[in-house]
């Protein structure tokens, strides 16, 4: 299928605080060991997910890829597989609001807020009616939705083809690198001939935003302890990203583009297997995925 034109978007700025790249990773390091579990850091307010039930995710977002389908294919999504909700199953509502009936969320782990006042207030926003709000779960069951927490094996609880839109934010950067193509694989049975996918993909690193997750081979940054730390990304390119999604099935294309005006971290201070990779490639810093089955 032919590729969506790109659109060149500003040149990105580095999220955070003033603080050295490896400042922000020792500081993360130290966090997670000091307090390994999430809810405790979601109640001190460090290392959070970007969304939050109160702040609602991505109500624009949905609407546009909800848009972008109809333009696609002539009508709405009947169902959506939303990748790494992060703190808030919002989407699923905001979903619903758009005449979706069946809906997915998937993520490394149970991470939602279960804040039912805040759901309250995004469904009255949304104008979605006949909610149940005694719980998450409730909720989730009175809006079709499924909340799955395994990670990439929970798609296997999908069924073939029953995801006519599946979108992410952020998210594929994240999943482990040698889980990418079994991701793009189970993405693939799981989306039904015709179906659609955008995600928007991050490159950058998630320390200052620069590419000094370039520096370190994998030898360290693919431990455990080092991927469970917080900033872990995958590290793939564009083009690599592509290229998994394509063998994967699908047929691809790139919405737009956010590109650094030079190569932002010096190629000499990347470890050896990434200073081959061209200028190009290397100065994407943001780029949005379209997947067609």
């Amino acid at each position: 299928m032919p590729e969506a034109k790109p659109i060149e978007l500003p040149e990105p700025v580095a999220p955070g605080a003033p603080v050295p790249w490896w400042a922000k990773m020792l500081a993360k390091i130290v966090v997670r060991r000091v307090v390994p579990e999430y809810r405790w850091r979601r109640r001190l307010g460090i290392g959070v997910h970007s969304f939050s039930a109160d702040t609602a995710g991505h109500e624009g977002a949905i609407a546009r890829e909800v848009a972008w389908f109809r333009g696609e294919t002539g009508r709405g999504p009947r169902s959506l597989l939303e990748l790494g909700p992060g703190d808030s199953v919002a989407n699923a509502i905001f979903a619903r609001a758009h005449g979706v009936e069946r809906i997915w969320l998937m993520d490394a782990g149970d991470f939602a807020s279960h804040d039912m006042a805040a759901y309250r207030r995004i469904a009255a926003r949304a104008g979605v009616t006949g909610l149940d709000f005694s719980g998450r779960e409730a909720l989730l069951a009175s809006l079709g939705a499924t909340y799955l927490t395994g990670g990439v094996a929970s798609l296997a609880a999908i069924p073939d083809g029953a995801v006519e839109l599946s979108v992410s934010y952020t998210v594929l950067e994240h999943v482990r690198a040698r889980e990418f193509g079994a991701l793009m694989g189970a993405l693939y049975r799981v989306t039904a001939p015709g179906g659609r996918g955008h995600h928007v993909v991050d490159l950058m690193d998630h320390l200052g935003g620069r590419l000094n997750n370039l520096r370190f081979g994998d030898g360290i940054w693919e431990r455990e302890w080092m991927a469970a730390s917080g900033f872990y990304t995958n590290r793939l390119g564009r083009d690599e990203i592509l290229e998994a999604a394509g063998a994967a099935g699908f047929g691809t294309g790139v919405r737009y583009v956010a590109r650094w005006a030079e190569v932002p971290t010096a190629r000499g201070a990347m470890a050896r297997r990434f200073r081959g990779r061209p200028d190009e490639a290397l100065r994407v810093a943001v780029f949005g995925l379209d997947l067609r089955r």
